[in-house]
């Protein structure tokens, strides 16, 4: 029955640590994808030497597919020969089993999540950071403010608008990812990585006898956290624009 579908699904303590593992991996992907994107869009604010070339790279993770770019990660997390351990080696140092420990693999998606998001990130930034009047600029510098104090004062309030775009929009799609769990981790160690879409997948389409009852009810749980979150956000940052 449907009401059954709810109750059985809320006192599953295994569906709580999926909601709290979902948010977790969105919030710190957006978090990494958000605030790296920043730092380079005020960093190449400037038109400087070689700066078109590296506008074009931290593009670039936005032309990848979810599964393209997880399959790249596979690569590096790989714990004998992957490109992460084989450096971290190189300073003495010995690299984790990140897909196959719980509290790496959590970070392993993160990571990967994050740099998927961070060419869209790093495009609606620059063209952010470009906006601001120079005019504002001008005087902030001739009121002797630069570098760290422009970029806080001045130019990340101004830009304001646009984070709270991208805080709203990578938090939801953190919250649907599912290419990067089925791709690096299958939703494992133990669960450790197993997502609301990643365990709707599960009992929708991948235990044999599906079960669509459960399946729609996480979904509509599902959306219910997005708009929860979605109204948070707006409303913590609106309350720092009256502030």
């Amino acid at each position: 029955m449907g009401l059954d579908n709810y109750v059985s699904l809320l006192t599953d303590s295994d569906f709580l640590h999926t909601v709290t593992i979902s948010i977790v991996i969105a919030l710190l992907g957006m978090v990494l994808a958000t605030v790296g994107a920043l730092c380079a869009a005020l960093l190449l604010r400037r038109r400087l030497l070689g700066g078109g070339i590296f506008n074009v790279i931290f593009s670039l993770p936005f032309a990848y597919s979810a599964a393209s770019a997880s399959a790249v990660f596979a690569g590096l997390f790989a714990p004998s020969v992957g490109v992460l351990n084989v450096i971290l080696g190189d300073f003495g140092v010995g690299g984790p089993h990140w897909l196959s420990d719980p509290f790496t693999a959590v970070w392993a998606i993160a990571i990967a999540t994050a740099w998927y998001e961070f060419g869209f990130a790093f495009l609606v930034l620059t063209a952010a950071v470009r906006d601001v009047p120079p005019e504002v600029v001008e005087a902030a510098q001739l009121d002797g403010a630069g570098g760290f104090r422009l970029a806080a004062r001045i130019l990340v309030p101004v830009m304001r608008p646009s984070i709270l775009f991208l805080v709203v929009t990578q938090t939801i799609a953190g919250l649907q990812s599912f290419a990067q769990i089925q791709v690096l981790t299958r939703g494992g160690p133990a669960g450790a990585t197993t997502t609301l879409v990643y365990r709707l997948y599960q009992s929708a389409f991948g235990n044999g006898t599906p079960d669509f009852g459960r399946a729609s009810v996480i979904a509509i749980v599902l959306i219910l956290i997005v708009t929860a979150i979605t109204a948070l956000q707006f409303r913590l940052f609106g309350r720092e624009k009256t502030a």
